[in-house]
């Protein structure tokens, strides 16, 4: 064979049954597209180091997205161990331990059913490996070290948070829902068409109209929701009908803690009145007894 060298020659070697056959796992927490985008980069980042290896070839990638909650559900991971356990793979490649869980309990499950089907695991970040008769105790420390730095994590961006909020420059004041733009300098302002659905979504329940009869009208006069879906659900009008947000308030934190919610008057311009407002809250309120009652 002539020499070519534009040719990049690929050794025969990592076909030998001695390369470790890689599998990568990946994990966000929300399918959000700054999430997405530090998946990529896990991948990326995680592919790399493998190519630059001639003892490795990858098998397989695993991703779980949306999985943040311990004990949820994360398909991709029980089809590497079921791989694993087929020795399909024989080494894990992961970014962080953190990738594993949110804490040390569900992290040492994890490492636990790994290391029970006879596979390798490197966690690339902390630059360890585990192996099968890697002790428990080890794993189980460093489990606890990054469950600690979770937990910091999560209460620094809480403070943060809460920082913003009281000084009334949280992104969280402007963040847009239906009936509601952006404008160039990053305000809200309403939106001509989605502002008067809002309108006539509050008329329609002032005028004795129930969650379905909403959903009705707005089907018979093909409005369509934010996310262009042609008929609208009970939550999403119940959503509308409860949103302060279109009285021209933003209220921002309200599932922080036990700690009360905060509260911008005047943050933008007003789709309705707080007079309206409160007259549907009273009748929601009604209902809702009188419901109980029945």
């Amino acid at each position: 064979m002539e020499f070519n060298p534009k040719v990049k020659l690929i050794p025969a070697f990592k076909n030998s049954p001695g390369v470790k056959r890689v599998g990568i796992y990946a994990r966000v927490s929300t399918a959000r597209a700054e999430q997405l985008k530090s998946l990529a980069a896990q991948v990326s980042g995680l592919a790399d180091h493998v190519y630059k290896r001639n003892d490795m070839i990858i098998r397989d990638i695993y991703i779980d997205v949306g999985s943040a909650k311990t004990g949820s559900s994360r398909r991709e991971f029980s089809r590497l161990l079921q791989d694993c356990q087929n020795h399909k793979v024989n080494y894990v490649i992961v970014k962080s331990m953190s990738r594993f869980g949110r804490d040390a309990l569900e992290i040492n499950e994890s490492i636990r059913l790994l290391k029970e089907a006879g596979v390798t695991i490197h966690f690339l970040l902390e630059d360890k490996e585990i192996e099968r008769d890697t002790p428990e105790l080890e794993q189980t420390t460093m489990a606890a070290i990054i469950q600690s730095e979770n937990e910091q994590r999560s209460a620094n961006i809480k403070i943060g948070l809460r920082q913003r909020a009281m000084l009334g420059t949280s992104g969280l004041y402007s963040k847009p829902c239906y009936g509601y733009v952006k404008d160039e300098n990053g305000n809200l302002i309403p939106d001509i068409y989605q502002s008067a659905v809002v309108q006539h979504i509050f008329q329609l329940y002032i005028d004795g109209k129930s969650e379905a009869g909403i959903i009705e009208d707005l089907a018979e006069r093909k409005i369509p929701t934010s996310q262009g879906k042609e008929r609208w659900s009970k939550k999403a009008i119940e959503t509308v009908l409860t949103n302060e947000k279109y009285t021209g308030t933003a209220v921002i934190l309200k599932s922080y803690g036990n700690r009360e919610p905060f509260r911008k008057p005047n943050a933008h311009e007003a789709i309705i009145t707080q007079e309206v407002f409160d007259k549907v809250q009273e009748e929601m309120n009604r209902r809702a007894k009188r419901k109980r009652k029945e």
